[in-house]
């Protein structure tokens, strides 16, 4: 045993020897970490033992000292280092190399082991920069290692200044300490006086026994334990006196000895010891209370501020020393700011900032307030930090002009990225400043904003809130890089952000299962993801799937995927037209039978009219790409299930099938075959035009196609019925002729034809229209190939460029469009690309402006459009003009087309540029002269007309008095019919030029001025050219035909004169063709039927209130002279039938709105009841339809028919009078009764126009039919359960459900449906029947996973849909249903994962995603408390978007005190099982800010920020 010596003892200083360890010190700037610090007080010396100083003689050597000198002879020590001349080794030390101090210690600098001379003199811990080589080198570079498995000698060069003095001293034994001897401890204790500190070589005197290793000291004479004495001798050296007064006498031998040979000896001495170390532990236990205080800031100077935050940025400068004079001041941006401007290490500033934290927090507790202040002013300075914090990262990264702008941005990250590591930050704020900003960023600044974030994104994505934000932003900027016309340029940034979406798209794929997201940035995303990488094309179809789980109808029914489907082909014939048509349909179904079997009964449907319909179905059935799929044996098929009596659907299949045997679909042998298997033609009337169409189409179909074999086999089939095959060829012949001598085409000159005039375009028209499609085909064929290309070849021969009469071509024209060819009409207007006639050119592109939809089935529309514009600039590139017509014609075409934004905006300038063809500027080019001389003469109009087209502007004053001028002129004219009203028109149209918003204002103004004249000339003789020549827009007209927007509900004053008619006329004049006459040229009246057709695809809206104008116009005005108006006329009544069949397709909900009015004229009433019925039943006399006949009728072609109808029947009565309510009421449950009555009979088709009702109907049967489902629904309560009666409960709940979802998919229901108590209720139910384990529920709970949890499933995806489209989270309803909707959804979740082969677990979590989001802060907290302390499900805590905080459930066990007698601890361990004694818990709050490494100045027993008692923690 031995014990320490008296801190007062002192100690020798050491001295520097000229040993090798004390000659190779390196300069002080050089000094290593260790050398730095202080060394420790135990670790012996590494150099050899020098000479002793003047007191070295007396042999008390300390115990670290150098050691004792080795005895022996001179010689003997001579013979002992002989050999010793490796690269290991120096042999005098007195002289190193002087670069062995910076030599690295490697493994070839170790000499060789078996080579090792006895070294027994040296010590055994050598520095490695002691090592040194023999080699004397003259540069300053490491020698080459040797290659030494014999060491070679080292041969050294001598010194030129004096030789080497050989050190013939004996070298000193040294003692080595085993490597297992324990060693004492210096935690807290300080140098002893007296000891000096360890230095290589020097003397160590040690005084004090209780340092160093415990139990070992080499004998040096110098210990206290070698000191003897008498009593040492007799009793013992002890560290501590004993405390008896008696000191042992005797040994204890013979009393002990015998105790341990017991067999119990072992067991009592562990007893003994265990006894020891007990007392030990109790008595060295920490137990008082903890002293810690974060480190008090004082009030300094700016100067010893300033140099303390100097100091503190030296990591030589203890923290403890720093921590007495924390000054004041340093604070918030502040304290940041120093730390970056003096660089201070990022560990010291995080200390820093935490000692200013606690002190503020710890401020707010001592005002004395109550806890709750007490917290809120916590997290609000947290709050207020965390804003310095991002500012102040915010600032760095803005600075981009500064020089040392990366090391600064490096700084202020890591710094940041500490705080936020060590929980210094609001998390929550910190994530959602990060994003914003992202969301913000623009081009320049991404790069870095994409580096921030990608640092803490990992705890992004844990959560739902930040997680899909910041997923939404990502996509953002990629699909706007992806579309900016710069994407070249932002190629690498393209690049790295689509890498780091590919990323998100892998680790969080639930961020981004989100419907409006998803369906925006669907298709940038899905180009640009790599082919290469599977697994992200597989994350993307995996979203994509959940997606349309979510947003796709729930019915999956073939009815709803029919009506789907017909949806997508009615939306092909409104605008905007779509450029893919087949990918479009393609989409909605994978079944091509379905797909065949619904396009062919939609393009021969009496509800669709036109001949796009038949182009869209040639496009969509051409496209199908299954190689197995017959697609003329589904043809048949059709054909032979559908009698098709009705003539225009017989005409649809003619037209159908002719284009697809034109271009090879549609197989004539099978069909031939087909036809002689059931019998071929049996009967004359077969053949006729009225005959059956499945046998009439051999008649109809191309005979010009087939080959011989297949022409002599239909010309057997039909000369059995009697149908002469040779009088067909007569007739085609015969029709050819008289349309080549219509074309001045030579004949033959025997020909009788020639005798006669030939025949009228206007007679040819007709008799073309009325032939069958064979004869149709083949003079079609013979106009767009066998005339045209004749045309063409003699100018090729010619060498000239093509040009067409214009009579020529609109005889062409007109056939075709007479047969209804528009494929032939595709191949002429190619034809006419090649033209160098500016005027045919405009004709063509007019053309293809007013067949705009067809054109675009056919999918040439953009092509020839292509075609048109690159000849406009060939022309305008070789005649150095403009041609005006073509570039107008284009001008007008360019914006219809998809995808053509930006040439529409050039052509619209260049065509504003050649209107103003003379660059002359003028402030006031026009002239009150100019306004006289126009009034004196008209004679000088020509003349004012090239004068003013060499103006480019003119102020508003002139141009008013011009234009007034102008109208009054025009207005004469229309009173004396005179043919000079087309000159003013030109005028006017060269006058809008100049200032157009201010020129539409003015015609506005006279426009309506007009409407209000009693007395006037007809409307179809004033408006029209002022339309074709562009003076008077579509809008301006539609704009002004009104009186007021409520033209059908409110009284007025009613109008008298021409006044009263003024709508329908209007109406009239956008119906009726117009003929060429001595004021409209050809050319006028083509513009104008452009413009016609214009108005019903662009303006449907706007012509629906004209129509609703119109039969409350013609209503009021009965009772006036004249009695008569437009609507009057049955023609004009056909055209307007015509018109609102066309309105219907295109906009069904306001076509409902217009009719819907509420006059009290009967015969007002009369006739929109007899359109209505019309339109609904074509055939029918009118009449009065009931709902239950409405609902009957319905299907997918009549569906917007019949909502017309239906809302007209619930919109006669007024509901402002009572007895109009009560009607209305009564009508209402009419119509909830038809509805049930179509429920029951599976009748659910008429639940696609729902949606399109007014808000009040649709309210009404949807809360029914959803308190109707709701009810079906078993529950636990309801045992026990019928299986048989559930089918048919199901099969109800399925058809309600398709009512719900119709109404909750349309447009009008604006406002969000709130959660029903009873529906959360439902799903409660169905949450207590999975969660129960009774075997008698195993039938309910399987029912329960088959059909009614995914039915109540589809019903929550409608909701969930709804949700995710409305952005501004206000205006959704209050969160307490939503919030327990969640909570129970949470709940199945858990519950399903006990069955997995069902996988409704997916479905359930990508549903309450949706519902979750936008959630109000305050019902996301109830769920929070609601489903933490029950689960750590992390899709949960992804869910409701919360993080388990690591020390917010630290909990402190208070243990009891057990008993002190053993029969108590034995019965406590009985009672409770175990050993040990009850714990109490309560919670423990961690202070993040005190958690401080150097805390204070002043060193305790328990002066740590973590108090030592709660670690039972003992002193050493």
């Amino acid at each position: 045993m031995t014990s320490r010596p008296p801190l007062a003892i002192s100690q020798r200083q050491p001295q520097r020897t000229l040993s090798a360890s004390g000659l190779s010190q390196r300069p002080a700037p050089q000094r290593t970490l260790s050398q730095q610090l202080p060394q420790s007080p135990i670790r012996r010396s590494d150099g050899f033992g020098g000479e002793q100083g003047g007191d070295g003689g007396d042999g008390a050597q300390t115990r670290y000292a150098t050691l004792p000198r080795r005895v022996g002879s001179k010689l003997k020590l001579e013979l002992a280092n002989d050999g010793i001349d490796h690269a290991g080794f120096v042999e005098s030390p007195q002289n190193p190399d002087i670069l062995s101090a910076n030599k690295v210690f490697t493994p070839s600098r170790v000499m060789s082991m078996t080579d090792a001379p006895d070294l027994s003199g040296m010590s055994p811990q050598t520095s490695a920069g002691q090592s040194v080589d023999g080699d004397s080198l003259p540069m300053p570079m490491p020698p080459r290692r040797a290659r030494f498995s014999v060491p070679a000698k080292n041969v050294q060069s001598a010194p030129t200044s004096a030789p080497a003095k050989k050190d013939l001293r004996s070298k000193p034994f040294t003692l080595e300490t085993p490597p297992d001897a324990p060693r004492y401890s210096r935690t807290g204790k300080q140098e002893p006086c007296g000891r000096p500190r360890k230095n290589n070589g020097g003397p160590q005197r040690d005084t004090n026994a209780n340092s160093g290793h415990a139990d070992f000291y080499a004998w040096r004479g110098g210990h206290p334990e070698d000191q003897w004495s008498d009593s040492i001798i007799r009793i013992g050296y002890f560290d501590k006196a004993p405390a008896q007064s008696a000191q042992e006498s005797a040994s204890a031998k013979a009393t002990l000895f015998p105790a341990l040979k017991h067999k119990n000896g072992l067991h009592t001495l562990s007893s003994i010891f265990t006894n020891i170390l007990n007392q030990r532990r109790h008595i060295g236990q920490i137990s008082s209370p903890s002293t810690f205080k974060p480190p008090p800031r004082v009030t300094l100077t700016d100067s010893k501020r300033e140099a303390w935050v100097k100091e503190l940025a030296r990591p030589s400068v203890p923290l403890r020393k720093l921590s007495r004079t924390i000054p004041h001041g340093i604070r918030g941006r502040v304290l940041l700011d120093q730390c970056l401007n003096k660089n201070v290490p990022t560990d010291r500033a995080v200390w820093l900032a935490k000692c200013v934290g606690a002190n503020e927090i710890r401020a707010f507790k001592r005002k004395g307030v109550n806890n709750t202040f007490v917290m809120g002013g916590e997290v609000k300075w947290i709050r207020d930090w965390t804003v310095c914090v991002e500012q102040f990262v915010e600032t760095v990264i803005g600075a981009f002009a500064d020089g040392d702008w990366k090391s600064k941005v490096t700084y202020a990250i890591r710094l940041a990225t500490h705080l936020y590591a060590e929980h210094l930050l609001d998390r929550d704020h910190y994530m959602e400043w990060l994003i914003s900003s992202l969301e913000t960023s623009n081009e320049a600044k991404l790069p870095m904003w994409l580096l921030l974030v990608q640092i803490y994104w990992k705890d992004m994505l844990k959560i739902r809130r930040h997680g899909r934000r910041l997923v939404t932003t990502m996509l953002s900027h990629h699909c706007s890089i992806y579309e900016s016309p710069d994407r070249d340029v932002l190629l690498p940034l393209s690049t790295k952000l689509g890498s780091f979406v590919e990323t998100l798209l892998l680790a969080s794929p639930h961020s981004f299962v989100h419907p409006t997201t998803w369906s925006r940035y669907r298709e940038s995303l899905q180009a640009t993801l790599s082919s290469s990488r599977e697994a992200s094309i597989n994350a993307f179809n995996a979203i994509d799937m959940r997606i349309d789980s979510l947003t796709n109808s729930n019915v999956k029914t073939q009815p709803a995927v029919r009506s789907t489907l017909v949806a997508l082909l009615d939306s092909m014939l409104r605008l905007p037209f779509k450029d893919d048509i087949p990918g479009q349909i393609h989409k909605a179904t994978k079944n091509t039978s379905v797909l065949i079997r619904t396009t062919l009964e939609w393009c021969t449907s009496l509800y669709r009219f036109g001949a796009t319909k038949i182009y869209v179905a040639a496009a969509i059935l051409r496209s199908i790409p299954d190689m197995d799929t017959d697609l003329t044996g589904e043809i048949l098929a059709f054909l032979d299930a559908d009698a098709l009596h009705e003539s225009p659907r017989k005409q649809s299949v003619y037209h159908l099938v002719s284009e697809l045997v034109r271009s090879g679909h549609f197989c004539v042998p099978q069909y031939i075959q087909w036809l002689i298997a059931r019998g071929g033609l049996l009967d004359p009337s077969e053949a006729e035009p009225d005959g059956p169409c499945a046998m009439r189409l051999l008649v109809e179909m191309p005979a010009c196609t087939f080959n011989n074999s297949m022409r002599s086999l239909r010309a057997s089939l039909l000369r059995r019925v009697s149908f002469s095959v040779e009088d067909e060829a007569n007739d085609i012949g015969t029709a050819i002729r008289c349309i080549k001598y219509a074309l001045s085409v030579p004949i033959d000159l025997d020909d009788p034809m020639l005798q006669k005039p030939p025949m009228s375009v206007k007679k040819l028209t007709n008799k073309i229209g009325l032939s069958s499609r064979s004869l149709k085909f083949e003079v079609c064929y013979w106009l767009a190939n066998d005339f045209l290309d004749s045309v063409v070849q003699r100018f090729h021969s010619e060498k000239s460029h093509l040009d067409l009469a214009a009579r020529y071509l609109d005889i062409v024209h007109k056939l075709l469009i007479a047969a209804q060819d528009f494929s032939m009409l595709e191949t002429t207007l190619g034809y006419m690309t090649h033209s160098s006639n500016i005027e045919t050119m405009s004709y063509c592109v007019n053309t293809l402006s007013l067949y705009l939809p067809e054109f675009v089935a056919l999918g040439s529309a953009k092509q020839l459009f292509y075609a048109f514009y690159n000849r406009l600039r060939a022309i305008s590139a070789q005649q150095g003009i403009v041609a005006r017509p073509l570039l107008a014609a284009l001008a007008n075409l360019a914006p219809r087309l998809p995808g053509l934004e930006t040439i529409a905006s050039q052509l619209r300038n260049e065509l504003l540029l050649a209107d103003r063809s003379n660059p002359v500027d003028a402030s006031s080019p026009l002239s009150d002269s100019m306004t006289t001389q126009l009034q004196d003469d008209e004679t000088l109009l020509s003349e004012q007309i090239e004068k003013l087209s060499t103006y480019t502007s003119a102020d508003k004053p002139t141009m008013e008095r011009f234009f007034h001028t102008l109208v009054s002129k025009l207005v004469g004219c229309w009173t004396k019919g005179d043919e000079r009203q087309r000159p003013f028109s030109i005028l006017l149209s060269r006058l809008r030029v100049f200032d157009t918003q201010y020129f539409d204002s003015l015609m506005k103004d006279w426009v309506r001025h007009i409407r209000k004249l009693t007395k006037r000339a007809p409307i179809a003789q004033m408006y029209p050219l002022l339309v074709s020549s562009g003076c008077l827009s579509l809008t301006t007209l539609l704009a002004t035909a009104l009186r007021n927007q409520h033209q059908g509900t409110q009284s007025q004053p009613a109008p008298v004169g021409t006044s009263s008619t003024y709508m329908q006329e209007i109406l009239q004049m956008l119906v009726k063709p117009l003929e060429p006459d001595r004021i409209l040229t050809p050319d006028d009246c083509y513009r104008f039927q452009i413009i016609q057709k214009q108005a019903r695809l662009e303006y449907a809206k706007e012509v629906m209130l004209l129509v609703r104008g119109s039969l409350a116009e013609w209503a009021a005005s009965r009772n006036q002279q004249p009695p008569r108006g437009p609507l009057d006329d049955e023609k004009f009544k056909n055209q307007l039938f015509e018109l609102l069949r066309d309105l219907i397709l295109m906009d069904p909900q306001a076509a409902s709105q217009t009719l819907s009015l509420k006059s009290p004229d009967a015969k007002l009433a009369s006739l929109i009841e007899t359109l209505t019925t019309r339109l609904l039943v074509p055939h029918s006399g009118g009449g009065q339809k009931s709902f239950e006949q409405v609902l009957e009728l319905a299907n997918e072609f009549t569906l917007p028919f019949c909502q017309v109808k239906l809302s007209l029947n619930l919109t006669i009565h007024d509901p402002s009078t009572p007895e109009g309510a009560e009607r209305l009421q009564a009508q209402f449950e009419q119509l909830s009764t038809a509805m049930d009555n179509a429920i029951e009979a599976n009748n659910v088709m008429w639940t696609g126009m729902l949606s399109y009702l007014s808000s009040d109907i649709t309210s009404h049967l949807k809360n029914r039919a959803e308190a109707r489902f709701l009810d079906l629904f078993p529950s636990l309560r309801s045992l026990p359960f019928d299986e048989s009666r559930s089918k048919s409960d199901i099969h109800m709940a399925e058809n309600l459900l398709t009512v719900v979802d119709s109404v909750l998919r349309g447009a009008s229901m604006h406002k969000h449906c709130a959660f029903s108590s009873a529906m959360a209720d439902k799903l409660n139910d169905l949450w207590e029947v999975l969660g129960s384990t009774s075997e008698d529920n195993s039938t309910l709970r399987k029912a329960v996973l088959t059909h009614w949890l995914p039915l109540l499933l589809a019903y929550l995806s409608l909701q969930a849909s709804q949700s995710s489209a409305m952005v501004d989270s206000s205006k959704l309803p209050a969160g307490d249903t939503r919030a327990r909707v969640l909570v129970i959804l949470a709940g199945i979740i858990l519950e399903l994962d006990k069955y997995p082969m069902w996988n409704l677990s997916p479905r359930v979590f990508d549903i309450a995603l949706i519902l979750a989001d936008n959630l109000s802060e305050e019902a996301r907290l109830q769920c929070v408390r609601a489903v933490k302390d029950h689960t750590a499900d992390p899709r949960l805590r992804y869910l409701f978007s919360f993080a388990p905080d690591p020390a917010e459930n630290f909990m402190l066990a208070h243990r009891e005190k057990p008993p002190t007698g053993l029969h108590e601890r034995r019965m406590m361990a009985m009672n409770l099982g175990m050993g040990m004694p009850p714990e109490k818990l309560t919670p423990f709050a961690f202070r993040r800010w005190e958690i401080l490494n150097e805390p204070t100045p002043n060193i305790g027993d328990n002066d740590t920020s973590l108090s030592l008692t709660l670690f039972d923690a003992r002193k050493m």
